[in-house]
């Protein structure tokens, strides 16, 4: 297949976004493009603290885009053409690095909540030996299983710089995407600020905790055969469409030859794309 001047200054570009992603991107970006990148950046920045990373860098999510768009274009155009892969390369560049990002959050997340019920255990074991809270709370951040320990490396890191328990608390309550932890948090807190008995509440939190993630995890069992429908379905499609053009690529070229084919191709691409998500939302169950 023959290469296009537009590929040969796509792969010159991707020399030089990847050089500057190497070198530290030395260069002032435009402010009006860090702005519109501002959600996207804090969302980056989000995944790489909880992962225990620095914040990353104001640039990052721009070269996310150019890189995810500049190998897209560059895949898709030597099988399709150039005017192809532009098309697909620009939603896929600004979709695909934020898809990424919340998967792995989320896969992490969900973690975390299975692993929760037992650091709230160790909690109530050690606030009932007559551990003070803030100790019982350094403990689970030391000896807790990871990932969940981590958040509470999170809350023990702030009182090291001398912030309060109640406003560590507080402040890890409003940045974490679960609501059991923000209950937690809260219940925490609570005790924290007015003192009580607080190893009943806190037992009987983690035995709600339990059960829910058990009665989750028998949904996600009893509509695993959706999901391989699911998967069965997409796979199909996508694999008629390799051995279509792999058996028969003058079928694909007759499509891509013209502009009526070009748009019939976009128009299928989006409504696939359509009951690709909407398939997806009709199988997640919120417990």
């Amino acid at each position: 297949m023959d290469i296009s001047i537009l590929q040969i200054f796509t792969v010159a570009l991707g020399a030089v976004t990847a050089g500057l992603l190497v070198w530290g991107a030395p260069v002032r970006w435009p402010a009006p493009l860090l702005r519109a990148t501002e959600r996207d950046i804090a969302l980056a920045s989000e995944a790489a603290q909880v992962f225990g990373r620095d914040a990353v860098p104001p640039y990052t999510m721009i070269l996310a885009y150019g890189i995810t768009a500049i190998v897209v274009f560059l895949v898709v155009s030597l099988i399709f053409g150039p005017i192809f892969g532009i098309v697909i390369a620009i939603p896929v560049a600004f979709f695909l690095p934020k898809a990424v990002i919340r998967y792995f959050l989320q896969r992490r997340w969900l973690q975390i909540e299975s692993q929760l019920p037992y650091a709230v255990d160790q909690i109530v074991s050690a606030v009932r030996t007559g551990k003070p809270l803030a100790v019982a709370v350094n403990a689970v951040a030391d000896t807790g299983q990871m990932p969940a320990s981590r958040e509470f490396e999170r809350i023990a890191r702030e009182q090291k710089l001398g912030i309060g328990l109640v406003e560590a608390l507080d402040r890890h309550g409003r940045t974490v995407p679960s609501l059991h932890f923000k209950m937690v948090d809260a219940a925490l807190g609570l005790f924290a600020r007015q003192g009580g008995d607080i190893s009943e509440p806190l037992t009987e939190m983690s035995k709600s905790f339990k059960e829910i993630w058990k009665l989750d995890q028998k949904i996600t069992t009893s509509s695993s055969q959706a999901r391989m429908n699911f998967r069965v379905v997409n796979g199909g499609a996508l694999f008629m469409i390799l051995m279509i053009f792999f058996g028969q690529p003058e079928l694909i070229d007759k499509v891509f030859g013209n502009a009526i084919g070009i748009v019939i191709a976009i128009v299928g691409a989006i409504l696939y794309a359509t009951g690709f998500f909407w398939m997806r939302s009709m199988m997640k169950v919120s417990v």
